[in-house]
């Protein structure tokens, strides 16, 4: 009888009924529940263990102050001293109400908020960069939480052609997500012009047409005058590749080492010269990109 005495009493004191009220203390060494760090709706899972399993349909709804807000159409639960934002341990309160009959139960437990969701890497499948061009992947991805972005196989620009590699991305948690990606590496913008030009070798045409021909290989169509090549840029005196060679009645295409690409020569021809000739040289015109 003694025993038996003793357990109603232990009983009392794990949980006590008043008002309607089904309390239930926290237990010492009790292990902590696990809820997702930023969702709320994962409490949801210690109300379907702690209250009943009908209280897992309730939805957030509202926080003030320390008190969380759920709510379905029959029932209603408040968590105090919940802090779905602060990773650790917590200890919170909880209480169930069914609103159709206004009975309640609340709890005191224990909850572990972690950060088990991968950050989500934002980024086209495809990339496409300039030939010796600086790669920094981190201009052409973001995340959607503080995190660290490196590449599985860096990308060597110096190299023309299409490469694969693997971003992998880790947050401040230690989770991981993984994205692949292809990186074409094709020749600059004004290399692109002067392979143009070294195409049309042979080809009988005059000199502004070669000109023509080697801009609209990236997209520039315009044709005129030799001067009128004057109006695509600015003139440089430290010519690159691609650069167009503006002379007096005469027009043309570098292509490097003192080198460039004339049409109209020798009755039409397309040729492989100097860039002095008999035209007076008025200078190098770099085309905008």
């Amino acid at each position: 009888m003694k025993k038996l005495v003793q357990a109603f009493v232990s009983l009392i004191i794990a949980t006590s009924t008043f008002g309607g009220v089904t309390n239930v203390a926290a237990k010492e060494n009790t292990p902590a529940y696990k809820v997702e760090y930023q969702d709320a709706d994962s409490m949801k899972s210690v109300f379907k263990k702690e209250l009943h399993k009908k209280y897992a349909n309730v939805e957030f709804k509202k926080k003030t102050k320390n008190v969380s807000v759920y709510e379905s159409k029959n029932y209603k639960v408040k968590v105090k001293d919940l802090d779905i934002d602060t990773i650790g341990k917590q200890t919170i309160s909880i209480e169930g109400e069914n609103k159709q009959t206004s009975e309640k139960h609340s709890a005191e437990v224990k909850v572990k908020v972690q950060d088990t969701t991968a950050p989500e890497i934002t980024c086209e499948d495809v990339l496409t960069v300039e030939q010796n061009e600086v790669f920094d992947i981190n201009s052409y991805v973001s995340l959607n939480e503080e995190g660290t972005i490196q590449l599985t196989d860096n990308i060597n620009t110096a190299d023309v052609g299409t490469f694969t590699t693997t971003i992998k991305a880790k947050d401040t948690a230690g989770n991981v997500s993984e994205k692949n990606i292809t990186v074409h590496v094709e020749k600059s913008f004004y290399q692109r012009i002067a392979d143009a030009a070294l195409a049309q070798i042979g080809v009988y045409q005059d000199c502004t047409m070669l000109v023509t021909n080697s801009l609209a290989a990236v997209g520039i169509h315009f044709h005129g005058a030799p001067t009128a090549y004057l109006s695509l840029g600015t003139l440089t005196n430290d010519p690159v590749p691609g650069d167009i060679c503006v002379y007096q009645g005469h027009v043309a295409l570098y292509v490097g080492n003192g080198q460039a690409v004339h049409g109209g020569w020798l009755g039409n021809q397309t040729v492989l010269t100097s860039v002095a000739c008999g035209q007076p040289f008025i200078g190098y015109v770099p085309c905008s990109n």
